[in-house]
């Protein structure tokens, strides 16, 4: 890795006054599957993918911040079994902006294999804070959307299959240390194949709601030959979680093979 910097400079507190800091630098394009490779040996990373990056910090009477770290170019693949696939990236970044103690995180991730993910909290603070406090309130929202399953196909067991949509949208509250999330994860099309083995779940539906420590299911149905499967409940997700489910198999067909049903 290579950092280049315009500006850094250092000058202690004194005279009850806090430090002062400048910095201003960029990463150069690094590649990042050598890195994951070492953090996790067994998972098979590869591929061509870099990133690049830059910091402009101030801190003198106020704090000012602009980071992000982004795509440069490439891609990332991952081996699984002697088989390579490539996640597909199109976007990738990271920032982080402080400016007159408003405080701003995004986060965007586009991938062929991996659909859209998109994110944006936002804080406030006071101007010469240089990070915000647990109890500070935030607000912000989160996003992913998979409109074909099936890309997923590489990196699912040889045999099996996905499929239909998948969107998730959530609401951040609470406080910086303990975020309270709102949001519904949906469905719909969904379906599990394995055509050697006799599976072939299809016609999933699929609707969870998250409010806090709360999680419901409000619609979870799958089918399978001429029957269905069916669950309903939900969750507690606090310091003592509890769980309450019901699940109803009518006809299900689980296998259906000529010689395994």
């Amino acid at each position: 890795a290579a950092i280049t910097w315009r500006d850094a400079r250092y000058v202690a507190p004194r005279d009850a006054q806090p430090p002062q800091i400048t910095l201003d630098a960029e990463l150069e394009p690094l590649t990042v599957a050598p890195w994951l490779a070492h953090l996790q040996p067994d998972a098979g990373f590869g591929g061509d993918l870099t990133v690049k990056g830059r910091a402009v910090v101030r801190r003198q009477q106020a704090f000012d911040a602009d980071i992000v770290l982004e795509r440069a170019g490439g891609d990332l693949a991952v081996t699984t079994d002697g088989v390579t696939q490539s996640l597909g990236l199109t976007d990738l970044r990271l920032a982080m902006a402080a400016s007159d103690g408003t405080w701003h995180f995004t986060q965007a991730v586009a991938g062929a294999n991996l659909g859209v993910l998109a994110g944006a909290q936002s804080l406030r603070v006071s101007p010469q804070a240089t990070w915000p406090a647990p109890d500070t309130p935030m607000q912000g929202v989160l996003e992913w959307r998979v409109a074909d399953l099936g890309v997923w196909a590489p990196f699912t067991p040889p045999g099996w299959r996905v499929g239909g949509t998948l969107r998730t949208s959530a609401a951040l509250g609470g406080r910086f240390g303990a975020p309270e999330i709102e949001g519904r994860m949906e469905g719909s099309g969904l379906s599990l194949r394995n055509l050697l083995q006799g599976v072939d779940v299809r016609d999933g539906e699929l609707a969870l709601s998250l409010r806090g420590i709360d999680a419901r299911i409000e619609r979870f149905e799958f089918k399978g030959g001429d029957g269905t499967l069916r669950l309903a409940g939900g969750a507690t997700l606090g310091a003592e979680p509890v769980t309450n489910l019901q699940l109803v198999a009518q006809r299900f067909r689980v296998l259906g093979r000529a010689d395994r049903r």
